[in-house]
Parts: structure tokens; sequence; C-alpha cells
């Protein structure tokens, strides 16, 4: 693995995603009060795009469906933390963590330390 220029801190305001294409993988660079983070790009719930997610205290909501993943780790909070999922054996298979990147600032580039599987496509 090796950390990968995927944009200046500039270009991604706080509060704000960018969706970056690296191989065969799709990353989302999210700023939340000027701390930067990399998850995978499509949401643990139906695999769609990330594009355009809400970004608040540390948690990600889902444009489509409003999953909400912690920043940090990409657990699932909403619906996991909510619904008892024991008795709704549909709704938990839908229930996954996303991939979360290291990130790295490095004279005002924003980069990510993207696995092989992504470099390769």
């Amino acid at each position: 693995m090796s950390y990968v220029t995927l944009a200046r801190v500039e270009e991604i305001s706080p509060g704000q995603t960018r969706m970056v294409q690296v191989g065969s993988c799709l990353i989302l660079l999210v700023n939340d009060l000027g701390e930067f983070y990399a998850l995978q790009g499509l949401c643990g719930h139906q695999n769609l795009p990330l594009t355009g997610s809400k970004v608040w205290q540390g948690v990600l909501d889902c444009p489509w469906h409003h999953f909400q993943y912690d920043l940090r780790t990409g657990e699932n909070l909403y619906p996991k933390r909510i619904y008892p999922l024991n008795a709704l054996p549909k709704l938990r298979e839908q229930i996954s963590s996303l991939r979360t990147y290291p990130v790295q600032i490095v004279d005002g580039k924003v980069q990510v330390r993207v696995p092989e599987s992504c470099e390769l496509g």
C-alpha cells in the first residue's frame, strides 16, 4: 500500500465531501471541521454512491436512505443502534460498515493510503 495524493486541502471545504476514483475503488474524501477522512464511496446498505452525503459531528449521512456511519471507523450508526436487529433479520442483512483508509496531510495535499487491490483495478 502507498499514499496517493487525491486532492488539495482547500478543494474540500469543511462539511463537504468529494468522490474520487482510484483504480477500481471509489473513495469518498470527507472534511469534517478540518479533519479529513477517506471511506469507501459506496453505501454499505445498497452499494449506491455516497456523493452528496451530509456530514455533521463525525457522522456521514447517506443521501439515499439516510443510513449513517461513523467517519473514524466506518461503523454503521443508523439504523444499527436504533432498531432491534435481532427482531429484524432483513434489516440486519443490509447493514455493513464502510471501509476506511488512512489519511495524511502533506504540504496542503490530502493523501490516502490506498490498498494494492484498488491500484491494480
